[in-house]
């Protein structure tokens, strides 16, 4: 079918040139040869009277049209994606649909494994393909590469619906066998301490409570990086390391090994978690119905300290 010319199969060939920016892996992506990816990409130059890939050294870069392209096309085909899904209700029972979800780990360990759990009783069928955050997140979430972002409300992708999930606020891990001078971490103790910290992804990023203590210009002395989470404990055992993390993974994991959970005696405030989908997926019964889902394991899960989440909330909205 050609619309003002364009034959619009040309349109998902288009769209994977552009990601991929190689012949030969659009190709792969494609299952298409690469002569006939190449004449593909032939006729879409000869269309828009614009080379789209140029050579630079051994890499293929886009050409301004080419850049100006990428996001509108791959809008249309997410339109059309959606266009093709649409069912008038969603059957959980019987369904087969796959899910990619993003998420740091710690959101996979205190929450999308009671997700999973639930989701195996009421849809059995149903298959979720879980990855962990990055910095290409927001790029991953405007593609429709990933359906699901679960991230903290300051790090949302604009221009997408998002909705609250659950609070965390933070607290502070030891060794069960750290013997605490007064059986208590104060705040020199704590600043003093040798850390355990968390940088995840591409680039390094720094977790929630290291940018919140950056603002108010205090420094932890931070001598092991590890890149999750849920690597942090084994920095810790039999040491007299300190770790900072959320307060219900920190229970959580103090419960299988030999942790103690501690308040932190600093003044960090409390976060909030927000699910966000992309907007051409708002009417999807299947993601309205995950959502769903999603919403009633937040609402069930006990709050941290409800009045300590509230009064810090408000405290950093101030």
């Amino acid at each position: 079918m050609r619309f003002n010319k364009l034959d619009l199969n040309q349109l998902v060939v288009l769209d994977t040139l552009l990601a991929t920016r190689s012949v030969g892996r659009a190709a792969e992506q494609l299952f298409l040869s690469q002569p006939a990816t190449s004449c593909a990409l032939a006729r879409l130059r000869d269309y828009f009277e614009d080379e789209l890939l140029t050579p630079v050294g051994k890499t293929q870069v886009l050409t301004p049209l080419a850049q100006e392209l990428a996001k509108p096309v791959r809008d249309v085909l997410l339109q059309i994606q959606t266009i093709t899904r649409s069912r008038p209700s969603f059957e959980p029972a019987t369904s087969e649909r796959r899910f990619v979800i993003e998420s740091s780990d710690y959101v996979m360990s205190v929450f999308l494994t009671e997700v999973a759990r639930r989701a195996a009783l009421i849809a059995p069928l149903v298959q979720f393909d879980l990855r962990v955050k990055s910095a290409q997140s927001p790029e991953r979430l405007e593609s429709g590469e990933v359906e699901l972002l679960i991230t903290p409300e300051f790090s949302t992708v604009p221009g997408h619906p998002s909705e609250a999930l659950f609070e965390d606020t933070f607290s502070c891990v030891i060794c069960a066998d750290y013997k605490l001078p007064g059986g208590k971490l104060s705040a020199d103790q704590y600043f003093s301490a040798s850390h355990v910290g968390v940088e995840w992804g591409g680039g390094r990023r720094i977790t929630i409570d290291a940018q919140l203590l950056s603002i108010a210009k205090r420094t932890r002395r931070q001598d092991i990086i590890a890149p999750s989470f849920t690597l942090v404990p084994e920095f810790l055992i039999g040491t007299t390391r300190v770790a900072t993390l959320p307060t219900r993974l920190a229970r959580q994991l103090a419960q299988r090994l030999p942790l103690r959970v501690l308040p932190c005696p600093v003044d960090i405030p409390a976060f909030a978690e927000k699910l966000q989908w992309h907007k051409y997926q708002e009417r999807d019964p299947a993601i309205a119905w995950l959502r769903t889902l999603l919403r009633e394991v937040a609402d069930d899960m006990p709050p941290v300290d409800a009045r300590t989440a509230s009064a810090r909330r408000r405290k950093v909205a101030a």
